[in-house]
């Protein structure tokens, strides 16, 4: 067996933040009704309680929530096939959905969380004994210097050298998602041929870009203002555009910070 988790929900009128053990897994400013599944493994990083917590905001440009904003969703169980094992709330009552606003009173956000117990055939060497970078000085130094680095490897196509940067969170994620080593170098593969083929090169990252910790103060990034990833790749005269989500830690011992 495989275990594969997922969320399935369904937001309405609201931005909407979800975290599974402090990790991003999806966020989105829903104008509107979204209703999908997102798969959550990639944060699992070993058997045990595992805590996801979400969290809704206002739409961008308001300041309260809007009194139809809603949320519901609930915790499935797959094998890595996709087919349905259990359906997780029926093991420990995960189905949660946003409450009633009792005092009728706008309200500028709603979160809540919810602990649910995985089982899952590996452990992962992730973030989970790194430094903690809220007691490092210079951070900020550190994590543009490493976006400064990825930006010299792109742009000057030392594609080998971004494999190697990679190379630990792609391993990580081909463990989680029980992916064959062949599949592993296609997701690398694809990913290097994009960027050949569109001549994608680094968009300059902005000082004006923030430093967000997560992952109980184990990760950093960057997010541009509108909360999107700072390293995006861009061709200026196809306007053909590229994200790429970095997430940085700091192992023990180490001074330098390397992609997880």
């Amino acid at each position: 067996m495989k275990p594969y988790y997922v969320i399935d929900f369904s937001v309405v009128n609201c931005f909407m933040d979800i975290r599974v053990n402090e990790i991003p897994v999806f966020n989105m400013n829903a104008d509107g009704q979204v209703a999908t599944i997102i798969p959550i493994n990639n944060a699992i990083v070993e058997s045990g309680k595992q805590n996801i917590c979400y969290r809704l905001l206002p739409l961008l440009g308001e300041t309260v929530l809007r009194d139809n904003a809603d949320f519901s969703a609930s915790v499935w169980l797959y094998d890595a096939s996709g087919d349905l094992i259990k359906k997780q709330e029926e093991i420990n009552d995960t189905l949660f959905t946003m409450p009633k606003n009792t005092k009728e009173i706008p309200l500028p956000e709603c979160k809540g969380e919810i602990i649910f117990n995985a089982i899952v055939p590996y452990k992962l060497d992730a973030w989970q004994n790194s430094q903690d970078l809220r007691k490092i000085e210079n951070l900020r130094f550190m994590v543009n210097s490493v976006y400064r680095k990825i930006e010299e490897i792109i742009n000057n196509a030392h594609y080998d050298k971004f494999c190697d940067l990679i190379k630990q969170r792609e391993d990580n994620v081909a463990v989680c998602m029980y992916l064959s080593e062949s599949e592993k170098n296609e997701r690398i593969t694809n990913l290097i041929d994009t960027i050949k083929e569109h001549d994608l090169k680094i968009v300059p990252f902005s000082e004006n870009d923030e430093m967000v910790i997560f992952g109980n103060n184990k990760l950093v990034t960057l997010q541009n203002p509108d909360g999107d990833s700072a390293l995006v790749l861009k061709n200026e005269e196809s306007e053909m555009e590229l994200s790429l989500a970095v997430s940085l830690h700091l192992k023990q011992d180490e001074k330098e910070l390397s992609i997880i």
